[in-house]
């Protein structure tokens, strides 16, 4: 060999080898992403997804963190405590911190685990979403690089075989909503035997290829069905979440009324053992001065007896709401807590019930434009129309045009990289598919009618349900604000009553009897008024609530709407109304 030839060879071999190194670096730099790096990138993908989901749905982006950043007692400086504000709650021992229900929710919005729950679905809907819009909203770019050297010896021989090998694919596919998919993809290989340049191979092709269905999948968005059904329930999840954090802050609220009400029957439990008290130190006066018989003292005694019962039993129902109240928020159950009583409970008194903002009939419609279980519904009766349309359509042949052009790299092995368009390859062509046995595909079509029949049987349904659940609530409303009024005039007459009754036994003119009944009365009353007042507010927070007319804030302060939450805009974007049954097939059973 010549020392040209020599001097060809070795720079040929360099480029071999400079190919396979950047072959290696370019692997390993694809490979060179931490796992938290890739997690920060799911971070932004789902965090795009997010607030598009929210313009989407609610008009507007809000603030979204999935991580979880309970409020906990980790703080060295102060180890055992848990910080809200400027209170401090201590854990297992301490004196009780009294929180307010806008501080319960502020701990439960960031303590609970459920809201988590939540928005760790949504977070992952937003991911899943994410991914698959690869392909439709923009090329899904695909790679992979392979490659192996290996060295050995066949036995009886006395030289040793190396062998080394790779390739570089890269590829680009585009889906179009009326089926057609186009993709770009270029190859780079290499074989070689590390020897030598005459034994090294390198070799590299660009291709595109573009496939049109013209019947079976074409046109009428058939293939893109199953990406339109992602990109529009992830809306209505996004939908779903914003109405989520609206009822459980009616839930939270209305977990801490129920614990407020049963301190309030404590309290009444106790003033009713004071004056029972009372009204026994009186009895026996009268008794050992021979006014009144031993019956009447025994009567007040038993009386006091199932008071101090109703009292212990009272106080551990209250211990136990109040431990499961903590576990609702997210705070441990040592957590030494206690609820803002009587302040809270006075100040719900002094404000009476709230009205009503709307009637019956007007409530009703809020429901149907607002409630998220009436727009799923919707959405299931467009979907099992399309499925007909689907199904039918699998009943065409398939036929599809094919076009193809590719092009190799170039000859020599310095210059594989130099695409050699004049020595391209184009290929047109047509391919054809029709199953004579259209059993599968008849069976499939006659139960696409069937589920559609069900989900328009299912919609009616759902209808006549709505209406009962808000007429149910309404009336509910309605019954607990006449309770409240009509308890608030039996406390005025309980106390008068006991404190006419207690006075006539002084004088002699009432019996024992009459002051204990006197006392029950008053006690009932006073825990009716109370049982009224949370049941009407916390019915009419839930009913709120259920029609869209809450508004929450980050820290879960809860504010009234003007106008209700709807669904308008995922309705009129996603065309989730209900089809007219325009062909006579789909009535068939």
């Amino acid at each position: 060999m010549s020392g040209l030839e020599e001097a060809a060879s070795r720079r040929v071999f360099l480029s071999v080898r400079h190919c396979l190194s950047f072959l290696l670096l370019l692997g390993f730099t694809a490979s060179g992403c931490s796992p938290a790096q890739y997690a920060q990138q799911a971070d932004r993908s789902a965090g795009k997804v997010i607030s598009w989901g929210q313009e989407s749905a609610l008009g507007k982006s809000e603030s979204f963190d999935v991580r979880y950043h309970p409020l906990t007692c980790e703080d060295r400086n102060d180890p055992g405590v848990i910080l809200i504000g400027k209170k401090r709650i201590p854990i297992g021992t301490g004196p009780k911190q009294s929180l307010t229900p806008a501080e319960c929710l502020e701990i439960a919005f960031r303590n609970s685990r459920e809201l988590q729950l939540q928005k760790e679905d949504l977070f992952k809907s937003a991911l899943a979403l994410a991914n698959a819009r690869r392909g439709w909203n923009f090329p899904l770019l695909t790679g992979d690089l392979t490659g192996s050297v290996e060295r050995g010896r066949q036995e009886g021989t006395t030289g040793w075989e190396n062998s080394a090998d790779a390739e570089l694919g890269l590829s680009a596919l585009q889906k179009l909503r009326g089926g057609a998919q186009i993709s770009l993809a270029t190859t780079i290989s290499l074989a070689s035997d590390l020897l030598g340049a005459d034994s090294t191979t390198i070799g590299s092709l660009i291709e595109a290829n573009l496939t049109q269905p013209l019947l079976r999948g074409a046109w009428r968005d058939l293939a893109y069905e199953d990406q339109y059904r992602l990109e529009r329930d992830f809306v209505i999840s996004v939908f779903k979440y914003k109405r989520f954090i609206e009822t459980f802050a009616a839930e939270v609220l209305t977990s801490y009324y129920k614990v407020l009400q049963k301190r309030d029957r404590l309290k009444n439990e106790q003033a009713n053992i004071k004056r029972l008290t009372e009204t026994l130190a009186l009895t026996r006066l009268l008794v050992q001065g021979g006014q009144v018989s031993r019956i009447q003292q025994d009567q007040a005694e038993q009386n006091l007896l199932e008071a101090r019962v109703r009292y212990q039993q009272s106080q551990q129902s209250y211990r136990n709401a109040l431990d499961e109240f903590k576990m609702t928020i997210g705070l441990p159950v040592g957590a030494m807590i206690e609820l803002d009583y009587p302040d809270t409970l006075i100040k719900l008194n002094k404000a009476g019930p709230a009205p009503i903002p709307f009637k019956e009939d007007e409530a009703i419609q809020i429901a149907f434009s607002s409630r998220p279980d009436v727009l799923e519904e919707k959405a299931a009766v467009r979907d099992s129309a399309k499925d007909v349309e689907i199904a039918a359509d699998a009943f065409l042949p398939q036929l599809d045009v094919v076009l193809g052009y590719s092009a190799p790299g170039g000859r020599r092995k310095r210059d594989f990289w130099n695409v050699q368009f004049h020595r391209h390859t184009r290929l047109a062509g047509v391919n054809f598919e029709y199953d004579l046995d259209q059993t599968d595909n008849r069976d499939a079509y006659r139960n696409a009618i069937i589920a559609y029949n069900k989900a328009r049987r299912d919609w009616e349904e759902l209808c006549d349900r709505v209406r009962l659940e808000v007429r149910q609530s309404y009336r509910l409303l309605i019954q607990s604000r006449k309770s409240y009024e009509l308890q608030l005039r039996n406390v005025k007459i309980a106390l008068r009553r006991r404190k006419l009754a207690a006075l006539q036994q002084k004088e002699g003119q009432a019996s024992a009897r009459d002051v204990l009944e006197a006392e029950e009365a008053l006690r009932s009353a006073q825990n009716g008024l109370t049982s009224a007042l949370i049941d009407y507010t916390t019915t009419r927070l839930k009913f709120l609530a259920s029609l869209g007319m809450l508004e929450v804030d980050e820290k879960g302060f809860i504010h009234e709407r003007k106008e209700p939450l709807t669904y308008g805009r995922i309705e009129q974007q996603y065309r989730c109304g209900i089809p007219e049954q325009k062909d006579d097939r789909l009535d068939s059973q």
